[in-house]
């Protein structure tokens, strides 16, 4: 708890933190979840959870030590799409320079792809 309250008594961290929620809420509010292609869905926090357990997908941690490798870049925030026949990691990504840019990646290899190769399997 004591480093929380050194956190939040400092006033730029908090305010740091402060703008960082706010414009995750804006930002989530207008960006459309991927639906290039039918039959593709967003899946929630506990299909994802499952899906992990069962050994199908890749955790959030793999997710993380992956775009650590590609880019200097923050997960911003990452939906789990469903198609037929897979799962595509559809993750927003900040970059040091501040630009935000998606990446797509299969949820079992850990390849990156791109929304056509999404739309069209």
């Amino acid at each position: 708890m004591g480093r929380l309250n050194q956190f939040l008594d400092s006033p730029g961290a908090f305010m740091k933190m402060i703008f960082t929620a706010v414009f995750l809420a804006v930002f989530s509010l207008t960006t459309p979840v991927y639906s290039g292609g039918s039959g593709i869905k967003a899946l929630d926090y506990e299909a994802c959870r499952l899906l992990v357990q069962e050994g199908e997908i890749l955790s959030m941690t793999e997710l993380m030590e992956l775009v650590n490798r590609l880019s200097e870049g923050k997960i911003i925030d990452t939906r789990l799409l469903q198609d037929e026949q897979s799962y595509i990691y559809e993750m927003e990504i900040a970059s040091a320079d501040g630009m935000v840019n998606m990446l797509y990646v299969d949820a079992r290899s850990g390849v990156v792809t791109d929304p056509v190769t999404v739309d069209n399997k």
